[in-house]
């Protein structure tokens, strides 16, 4: 391949999975709960790292670089090991983004579940000095932290994003019921307060 079709291949790539990276997926984000996401980012990791590989490969490699000595051929090849390993992070943004705007296509069914909001506590030299709700309030947004109830999790929590009115609804509750809505790849998105 031309050098001049691997350096538009690189910037078209570079340029779609930055806006991907910081644009659409924390978007996308909102719509989904943060447990979901890290199931969907596991099991897409093997085709994240297949295609950086090949994107690595198509963006770093040139037939007439690699002819030489052994230890020439195992040097260009870590270089497209390491160039592999730098992109894996957009790679693996462009893919969770596309997956999570596909899952959105259809409406399967939806699905009633509990959302128990988190507490947060704060101490000083031993003490208690405050405790409440995790809320985490930005702009007109409000995420509010928690758990689905009767849901495993490893050690992370889930946020819900939500607008001023919606937040009024569960502000002084503990525990409240939501709606989402299963999508193409049974992935639940768009969490809907119930009353």
């Amino acid at each position: 391949m031309k050098r001049q079709t691997r350096i538009i291949i690189a910037i078209v790539f570079l340029l779609t999975s930055l806006l991907s990276s910081f644009y659409f997926l924390p978007k996308e984000s909102e719509l989904y709960l943060k447990s979901d996401i890290s199931e969907l980012r596991s099991s897409i990791l093997p085709i994240s790292i297949l295609l950086s590989i090949v994107l690595a490969f198509i963006i770093a490699f040139h037939k007439s670089e690699f002819n030489g000595g052994k230890w020439s051929k195992a040097i260009y090849i870590g270089y497209i090991g390491i160039t592999s390993y730098l992109i894996l992070s957009l790679t693996s943004d462009l893919l969770t983004t596309i997956a999570l705007k596909t899952n959105r296509i259809t409406k399967n069914e939806t699905v009633n579940k509990n959302f128990v909001i988190s507490t947060f506590t704060v101490t000083t030299n031993g003490e208690l000095t405050e405790s409440g709700p995790w809320v985490i309030r930005s702009e007109n947004k409000y995420e509010v932290r928690g758990r689905i109830k009767d849901k495993s999790y490893e050690d992370d929590v889930d946020g819900i994003f939500m607008d001023k009115n919606d937040y009024a609804k569960i502000e002084h509750k503990e525990e409240f019921k939501i709606t989402l809505s299963n999508g193409l790849f049974g992935i639940p998105y768009e969490p809907i307060i119930n009353d």
